[in-house]
């Protein structure tokens, strides 16, 4: 059986696929529905939000040692504020709800960074002292300077107090995917980052929805780590530490 892709619609993922119809007839869904998809089987290999490993321990496994991470600024994970970070005690904090991964950045940071617990989360929609956005909406839309000038990059401010490159997303496969379709997997992504990262060029022409330069599009795209060194994995390893700290003081609280 053919596995069944998963894509992101993010520009950040375009330089895993081609133009071709594996790109095409993937399934395509914002990062926190994409979990739900691979546990429900209607996808068998997709860059996951890598809280789904920490919350769903043997259901899938990291192919290849790739994904989604930055070693300091992403620059389409932003939280933008009214107030100065360090004053968001007892703040309401919009969030995007296509985010599984850096909403829980984001509380990481709050508690262990900056002493700051008291917080409420709202949907984006409603009215807030700050907002969570992540991906292309995070990277196109201007920030309002007058009603919020104060601005966040999770990523950035990861990097700055850890010294660890932070990891979104990592390729996944549910565990019954057989070994030969985990290898050829990984060998089309592998293939596809060699020449986009090489020439991006291709994905600024499928991308033309975003309306920037194929200079904007390169220079965003090298922001990325899409294979894993040691230090990734350990910026991983730290986070899913405090992630889990975190759990244990929300449910003392």
């Amino acid at each position: 059986m053919t596995p069944r892709l998963g894509r992101i619609p993010y520009l950040n993922t375009e330089p895993f696929f081609a133009d071709d119809e594996v790109r095409t007839n993937a399934v395509v869904e914002v990062p926190s529905r994409m979990i739900d998809l691979a546990r429900l089987g209607a996808v068998d290999i997709a860059p996951l939000p890598v809280v789904a490993a920490f919350d769903h321990p043997g259901q899938f496994r990291p192919i290849g040692g790739l994904g989604i991470a930055a070693s300091g600024a992403a620059r389409s994970v932003l939280l933008r504020s009214r107030l100065p970070i360090d004053q968001l005690s007892d703040a309401t904090i919009g969030v995007i709800d296509e985010t599984a991964t850096s909403v829980r950045l984001l509380k990481v940071l709050l508690q262990f960074r900056f002493d700051i617990s008291r917080t409420t989360f709202v949907a984006l929609d409603q009215p807030a002292d700050a907002v969570l956005l992540i991906g292309d909406k995070a990277l196109l839309r201007r920030r309002n300077l007058h009603t919020h000038p104060h601005e966040l990059d999770l990523a950035a401010e990861w990097h700055a107090w850890t010294g660890l490159p932070f990891v979104f997303a990592s390729w996944m496969a549910r565990v019954d995917v057989t070994p030969e379709a985990r290898d050829a997997a990984v060998n089309y992504f592998n293939a596809n980052l060699d020449r986009n990262l090489a020439d991006p060029s291709a994905i600024h022409r499928r991308r033309p929805d975003l309306g920037l330069s194929a200079n904007a599009v390169a220079t965003y795209l090298q922001t990325f780590l899409y294979r894993f060194d040691d230090a990734a994995w350990a910026g991983l390893e730290r986070f899913q530490e405090l992630d889990a700290r975190l759990t244990a003081v929300e449910r003392v609280a």
